[in-house]
């Protein structure tokens, strides 16, 4: 089955379609655009919408879902945007739950790899606008999720990061996260993976298993590099070669608080969110959300 999702966040949109089975699936599609969530650009956000879903059909998704960032609940510009849609053919703009979204992530990473792992295993998730972590059984719905408004995009703000980011900046980014993170408590597991938009590059920079000190020399590496600087080196996106300096600070966070190797690894989220649509049980009974 072909499903198509588009994900609307303050500060980008990503077009995703993927062709999904029972224990896999394969990108079809996967394209972003840097337009902020802003009233100002609603005309360009509605085209984008449109031509997107179209996009999206043309790839052969049977379904398309739209979702927002929890940022936009009550905004003026996420009910327009939900005429769009609707007149799009779609179901309109809705704005997961934070758990399910984890849960979704958490079955993205470990059903594909459901033979290869024991338990528990954690999923984390490094977004634009908040970093969660999900703690469970591989291959089934988690049993305990937390999260914190505390992501990429929000990060790089809160600690006004200029380009590029000072030293002082940086260690007010470090600071922030540790709080942060440090409050979720997260359960005892085996292994530790991380998905983000950048899991590629913070791979190549960081590497395969990353403890704090691999995390630590990465951000020396970038320090004093530019936007352009890292989107030039890496091959990135401009805009998210931008939350680069604040992913791997998230990621230092995450490994010194655990004492453990983050994994990066690429996610999913059409194919997370199509099995936990199937699974009859969830949230499970016992599922701890922090």
């Amino acid at each position: 089955m072909i499903l198509g999702e588009i994900q609307i966040s303050e500060c980008v949109t990503r077009l995703r379609v993927s062709e999904v089975s029972g224990v896999g699936s394969r990108r079809v599609l996967d394209r972003s655009s840097w337009i902020s969530a802003d009233i100002r650009n609603c005309e360009r956000l509605s085209a984008l919408l449109t031509a997107e879903i179209k996009a999206a059909r043309e790839a052969g998704a049977v379904r398309v879902e739209v979702a927002a960032a929890r940022a936009l609940r009550g905004t003026r510009l996420l009910r327009l945007l939900d005429r769009v849609a609707r007149t799009a053919g779609t179901d309109g703009v809705h704005i997961p739950p934070a758990a399910d979204t984890l849960a979704a992530g958490f079955l993205a990473v470990t059903r594909p790899r459901v033979t290869e792992l024991d338990g528990p295993v954690a999923v984390a998730l490094i977004g634009d606008e908040a970093t969660g972590l999900a703690v469970g059984t591989p291959g089934h719905p988690p049993e305990w999720v937390g999260s914190r408004p505390l992501g990429a995009a929000t990060l790089t703000d809160r600690a006004r990061f200029t380009d590029p980011p000072l030293p002082n900046q940086i260690e007010a980014a470090v600071n922030g996260a540790m709080r942060a993170i440090g409050s979720l408590a997260l359960p005892e597991s085996e292994r530790i993976f991380l998905t983000t938009p950048m899991w590629a590059t913070l791979e190549r920079l960081c590497g395969s298993t990353i403890q704090a000190a691999a995390a630590r020399r990465g951000l020396d590496s970038i320090l004093g590099q530019t936007e352009q600087d890292i989107a030039a080196w890496f091959g990135a996106e401009s805009g998210r070669a931008r939350l680069l300096p604040a992913t791997v600070v998230l990621t230092f966070a995450l490994a010194e608080l655990t004492g453990s190797a983050v994994e990066p690894c690429p996610v999913d989220p059409v194919a997370g969110r199509f099995w936990l649509a199937e699974s009859r049980h969830f949230p499970p009974a016992a599922m701890r959300v922090v």
